[in-house]
């Protein structure tokens, strides 16, 4: 097994960008030949000493995910796997890598956004299914749109956004969340088709107007530098924006040990995060990826406010138990690939297996003193959901 876990190139993230146009149910192949042979395919790694290797793809520059990091840098899989497994976690920019990964067997769990997390769902080269949300919100982790503070004072309210130069990464959760702008306000705004590291050098030096990105990257630009002002976010439209885990079919029905024994390191990082926020921000500040992103940055784009009254973060792991979540998934972002082209149906039941994740809370309600149970949540938009000039 391939154990090269450096960080893709920007030019192999515009790349993963593009190809979610490709209308093809086969859309991940494009990028499978940057280094991955689809030869193969299908086995975990046993090279190490302890015995079997579980390799992680994981997207530290996405809050969407970072119970990724919790779970890496509190050795949580290891905690309850079963004795010789262990995990390997190799980092990419965006969904697309990670996804070509899993179909061509480096990766047997993934951490994605909706969109990828879909096309992952609906290629027929190799069974990927949808296990758990590593996070859930109203439209607070994706779909936010910062103004350069050199041109914010020329905004006052979201039809000013008409003709805007907003930047936006084409065919990520967040280009989806600004045609969602333009649809609701009927508006047409002038998307600049850039990577987020563009993205925020052009709102620091005023080339564009602002950008619409998937944290912590905007709060980088707000709260660190100090260069933006929060604008909008979709909560006003009861859109949401979600993270979500994904297995291989493969590793789930050869490895259900280890497989429920990850979601149970996955509902200990929620239960981290949610309580002791202080543990949660040391662990997620252990990654090197994340050096110059500060402890406090990193702690407002989990825990604080940006919409008034609308949670930042949401550390639910079963998309049953959130409506808004599964609604999102299942309807509204499947129903927009389709549209555009991107995969030819709806992914299916047969596609979202929770047998991990449910061996892992019936085992946690037996061995815990936490409830690994989130409360449902229903699908209640907020009603006023504006950022305050």
């Amino acid at each position: 097994m391939p154990s090269n876990s450096k960080q893709p190139s920007t030019d192999e993230s515009k790349m993963a960008a593009r190809d979610f146009e490709r209308p093809s149910r086969r859309v991940f192949l494009g990028t499978v030949g940057s280094g991955v042979a689809l030869g193969a395919a299908g086995c975990l790694g046993g090279g190490s000493e302890s015995g079997t290797t579980v390799t992680v793809g994981y997207q530290p520059f996405g809050t969407p995910y970072w119970s990724e990091l919790v779970v890496k840098h509190g050795e949580l899989a290891e905690k309850y796997m079963p004795e010789g497994y262990e995990t390997e976690w190799q980092s990419a920019l965006q969904g697309t890598v990670i996804g070509n990964r899993m179909i061509s067997g480096e990766n047997q769990i993934g951490y994605n956004g909706d969109m990828p997390t879909l096309i992952a769902l609906a290629q027929d080269d190799k069974p990927i299914a949808k296990t758990a949300l590593s996070q859930w919100s109203y439209g607070q982790q994706c779909n936010a749109v910062i103004l350069s503070s050199q041109v914010a004072d020329q905004f006052s309210s979201v039809a000013d956004l008409d003709g805007a130069a907003i930047g936006a990464t084409s065919g990520a959760c967040s280009h989806r969340a600004l045609l969602k702008i333009e649809e609701e306000e009927g508006i047409s705004i002038n998307m600049q088709d850039l990577d987020i590291n563009t993205i925020l050098a052009q709102v620091s030096s005023g080339d564009i107007d602002g950008g619409i990105m998937w944290e912590p990257n905007p709060t980088m630009a707000v709260v660190q530098r100090e260069n933006a002002e929060f604008f909008l976010t979709t909560a006003r439209y009861g859109d949401s924006d979600t993270g979500s885990i994904t297995m291989t079919d493969e590793f789930i029905e050869e490895h259900p040990d280890a497989a429920a024994g990850f979601m149970k390191g996955e509902l200990e990082a929620k239960n981290i995060m949610k309580n002791d926020p202080d543990q949660a921000i040391d662990l997620i500040k252990q990654e090197a990826d994340l050096e110059e992103y500060d402890p406090e940055t990193c702690r407002h784009t989990l825990y604080e406010e940006i919409t008034p009254g609308v949670t930042r973060s949401t550390f639910v792991t079963d998309l049953r138990r959130c409506e808004p979540a599964r609604r999102h998934l299942q309807e509204v972002a499947a129903e927009f690939l389709v549209n555009q082209g991107t995969i030819d149906s709806i992914p299916g039941d047969d596609r979202y297996k929770y047998g991990p994740l449910d061996t892992a809370v019936e085992e946690l309600q037996q061995e815990a003193d936490w409830d690994p149970l989130h409360t449902e949540i229903p699908y209640d938009p907020p009603a006023e959901a504006s950022i305050p000039k």
